[in-house]
């Protein structure tokens, strides 16, 4: 378990399965360029997020995280960004600055 933000973060073992540091993961969630409202668990509210492991970085991550019913937050999927999210770079809420570092 972490904290970020007042925020309790627990990461499952899926979420370390691509070896994305937890550090490159919170500033993907907490600084997303996009994001996308997912089916998850029942109660669950869960979204898949595609950002910047840090500031200088111009690689992205996909990151999925759900907010528990008891306010835990939850992330159980973070990778190198795949074709599959690679449209939320481009959709709308995305600025013109980050389209051209894409």
């Amino acid at each position: 378990m972490y904290y970020n933000n007042g925020v309790a973060i627990y990461y499952t073992d899926s979420a370390s399965k691509h070896n994305v540091p937890h550090e490159d993961i919170e500033y993907a969630l907490f600084h997303p360029i996009n994001k996308q409202r997912v089916d998850g668990r029942p109660r669950d509210v869960t979204f898949m997020f595609v950002g910047r492991p840090h500031e200088l970085s111009r690689t992205f991550l996909e990151v999925g995280a759900a907010m528990r019913p008891d306010g835990r937050l939850e992330v159980f999927h973070a990778m190198e960004l795949t074709d599959k999210w690679r449209w939320l770079l481009y959709a709308p809420g995305h600025t013109p600055w980050e389209e051209q570092q894409a």
